[in-house]
């Protein structure tokens, strides 16, 4: 009733009922041709068009198997007289098959069996890999991370006792850096509540002119709070929120989604419509998914290790009314023997009457930057070119253009620009911070706008705006 059956079987059987049908004649022809090989195993169809396989194993004549199976003459008298067929077989002869015949939706039915159960296993071990993926980030990337930000919080909510402990790694030295800081600022403010506490009482035995001078030195002693404060945590507040945000925003989207796909895989299991297929592309998009986790976790750790040797110093804002076109060419000087190492025709285009109200030394970055840039990505080495900036005003704006004639940017790079630590030239010295300096002075400090056009063999320009102020404001304010 199963289909199942199990038989030796021969071209030259004693017994009748022994006899082998013309698959097995053939699978015995092709162990006849291939002595090496002991074993068939193959599909075929019965004579209903039902699907069996077949399992072969040859019979080959061994030295017992001579006595009944030699010349009739030498075999037993009682197999003489029972047999008349088979005889003659010498050592090494084809005496017949081993033969066991399968009904193919058994074995079939099997195979998925044992594929469902071994995709069980795969499906809940990539669970508890995920899951453990995800503690492991929790627990030394996100954990660590809240508790700087909450700590940055509180000391710029004044609490300058505030100091935090049990971080390891990268986040360790953060964390000594960070309560260093703290002592800094406390005992800063401990100073600076000392000398105001003293001069109060020497100035409240003063005039009305000192009172005056007291009122002065109070907004003056706040101003230095604030720019300390701002110089302290201003990089380590923007560089770890900002920058650490990106690649851990991608980790927990890549986790995000491999847990979608685990769902869904898990929801086919369940109505047994999992295909072979399906989980192929579950390996793939998990293996996909873990790799991008591993490479931004190893961007952001990159990033940790970074932050700690770069200062940006934001604690000068010394502003007063600079000529434009003199301060342009004044910036040029510091830059000049680059400029004239490459024989660059240099044109600075303007009204030379244009006034405006700034910090010279962060106008002086953005134009030196600017320059700089184009010299170390517009151009191949020793390859002269053009560099010109044109400025005009109209009302209390100045519109600047800055452009040269290189290689321009491409396409799949022009909106990552002005990111910070983004560079294409880092294998000879590049940080990434050129023009993300100039972006941060331009847009946050002086409340201008910047844009950039580029096509790659057609140069690269920038436009920029900057707030002109007239003369007679600044001698109003001083």
């Amino acid at each position: 009733k199963s289909g199942f059956s199990f038989a030796n079987v021969s071209d030259k059987p004693r017994n009748p009922e022994h006899q082998a049908d013309k698959l097995e004649l053939e699978i015995m022809d092709f162990f006849r041709k291939n002595e090496e090989q002991d074993t068939v195993f193959k599909a075929f169809y019965n004579d209903n068009n039902e699907k069996y396989y077949i399992y072969a194993r040859p019979i080959w004549i061994k030295k017992p198997c001579l006595k009944c199976h030699s010349t009739p003459e030498k075999a037993p008298k009682t197999i003489r007289d029972r047999y008349t067929t088979a005889y003659n077989y010498q050592m090494g002869d084809l005496r017949g098959l081993l033969s066991i015949k399968i009904p193919g939706n058994n074995i079939e039915q099997r195979a998925w069996d044992d594929f469902i159960s071994n995709a069980k296993i795969l499906v809940l071990g990539m669970f508890i890999i995920f899951i453990t993926t995800i503690l492991i980030i929790r627990n030394s990337i996100i954990n660590p991370i809240q508790l700087l930000l909450s700590a940055m919080k509180d000391v710029t909510q004044g609490n300058y006792s505030k100091r935090i402990d049990g971080l390891s790694g990268e986040f360790g030295h953060m964390q000594k850096g960070f309560n260093r800081m703290g002592q800094e600022l406390e005992k800063n403010q401990q100073q600076l509540e000392s000398r105001v506490e003293t001069r109060t009482q020497q100035l409240s035995q003063a005039n009305i002119e000192i009172s005056n001078s007291l009122e002065t030195l109070k907004n003056t002693q706040q101003q230095l709070v604030e720019a300390e404060k701002l110089a302290s945590l201003g990089a380590l507040v923007a560089g770890v929120a900002h920058e650490i945000n990106t690649p851990i925003g991608v980790g927990v989207t890549a986790s995000t989604h491999i847990n979608s796909l685990t769902e869904q895989l898990i929801q086919k299991l369940e109505n047994e419509t999992l295909s072979k297929e399906d989980l192929d592309n579950y390996v793939q998009d998990s293996q996909e998914a873990g790799q991008i986790i591993y490479s931004n976790l190893a961007r952001a750790a990159e990033l940790i290790k970074s932050f700690k040797q770069i200062a940006v110093d934001q604690t000068h804002d010394n502003h007063r009314i600079i000529n434009v076109f003199d301060y342009i060419n004044e910036c040029l000087l510091s830059i000049k023997p680059v400029l004239k190492k490459n024989l660059y025709d240099i044109k600075i285009q303007g009204d030379e009457q244009i006034q405006i109200n700034c910090n010279p030394g962060q106008f002086s970055q953005i134009i030196s930057n600017l320059f700089i840039n184009s010299i170390k990505h517009a151009f191949d080495e020793d390859q002269p070119g053009q560099l010109t900036l044109e400025f005009h005003q109209e009302k209390n704006q100045a519109f600047f253009h800055y452009y040269d004639n290189g290689h321009g940017i491409p396409s799949e790079h022009l909106d990552k620009i002005f990111d910070p630590f983004f560079t294409t030239a880092r294998h000879i010295g590049g940080t990434g911070l050129g023009l993300s300096t100039v972006y941060n002075i331009i847009v946050q400090n002086m409340s201008g706008s910047l844009r950039c056009e580029s096509k790659k063999g057609q140069g690269t320009h920038f436009y920029f705006t900057l707030a002109c102020e007239p003369q007679n404001m600044e001698n109003k304010k001083n």
